[in-house]
């Protein structure tokens, strides 16, 4: 009975934890918190272009963004789920732009 307890509740906390993993801008998930938790112990340059990638997109700026976000994937120490989360934020973020309404409207 416990057992089953505490797997309902374990199930549930991981529920709720993937459903923070995204966040909508123009209509498309993004991935975008999931850079905090892919690059929470990397070296500081890698922690600088991570910073400069989030700066780009919080004041959407997407063409500067993905200009951040190639280099960033040019890393050579990147972890494979490092690389898949770049590569996935790199379409999503030309998805992004191509929804998004032109500057000034």
């Amino acid at each position: 009975m416990c057992a089953l307890v505490a797997g309902l509740i374990l199930g549930g906390c991981k529920k709720s934890e993937t459903a923070v993993m995204t966040r909508e801008f123009s209509g498309v998930q993004m991935d975008w918190p999931k850079l905090d938790v892919e690059f929470v112990n990397v070296s500081p340059d890698l922690q600088a272009q991570v910073s400069l990638v989030k700066r780009a997109f919080r004041y959407s700026q997407f063409p500067q963004a993905i200009v951040e976000l190639e280099k960033l994937a040019k890393f050579p120490n990147l972890t494979a789920p490092q690389q898949k989360l770049v590569s996935n934020l790199l379409e999503q973020t030309r998805q992004v732009m191509a929804k998004a309404p032109p500057p000034g409207q």
